[in-house]
């Protein structure tokens, strides 16, 4: 192959690369809109520090929570887990008892992983929680969430800001500190 042709080649690989990126690093934003549609921005991502990306889920009774509602009223914890994740259920128990001391300034939606209304149901009968448990049927924010294990838990602050996170279980000792990293002790 020609010595020009090579460069073109790489050209052309470079572009693909650069407008990758840029597809990349756009593929949250979204414009500031209201009532009901997603509140996504350029500052929208999974790492600390980041804004939480916005997200709609149905609770078992068929209400809508959408995650932004909650900007500049509640810290918000979210928690993906399934009914048959031993560590899951052995968490439960620790963040109902935190929402319930802390429901003024706390709110925590546990995103169950595509299982059926009525195998929810079932499981709270063994393991009560009060929180809102979320249907993600379809896996959107699971993937949103980059969620390949459970459980996973996602700290945010009132401003929507992660501030925390965790793959996997949560010991005592984290759980402590990551409520307190929300000003929730």
């Amino acid at each position: 192959m020609p010595k020009n042709s090579k460069n073109i080649v790489l050209g052309i690989i470079i572009f693909i690369i650069i407008i990758a990126i840029i597809v990349m690093q756009n593929s949250f934003k979204k414009s500031e809109t209201t009532d009901g549609e997603l509140q996504n921005n350029e500052n929208t991502g999974l790492g600390i520090g980041n804004l939480a990306p916005d997200f709609v889920l149905k609770d078992l009774e068929g209400n809508d929570f959408q995650l932004s509602s909650f900007r500049n009223k509640k810290a918000v914890v979210v928690n993906f887990w399934a009914t048959w994740c031993p560590p899951c259920r052995e968490e439960m128990p620790a963040f109902e008892e935190i929402f319930q001391e802390n429901m003024d300034n706390l709110v925590i939606l546990g995103v169950n992983l595509q299982e059926s209304r009525e195998a929810i149901k079932g499981f709270l009968e063994d393991i009560p929680v009060t929180y809102p448990l979320l249907l993600d049927p379809n896996k959107e924010v699971k993937e949103l969430y980059n969620v390949f294990t459970q459980p996973v838990t996602y700290f945010i602050d009132k401003d929507g800001i992660i501030v925390d996170k965790k793959f996997g279980p949560l010991t005592e000792k984290e759980i402590k500190e990551k409520f307190a990293k929300l000003g929730i002790g």
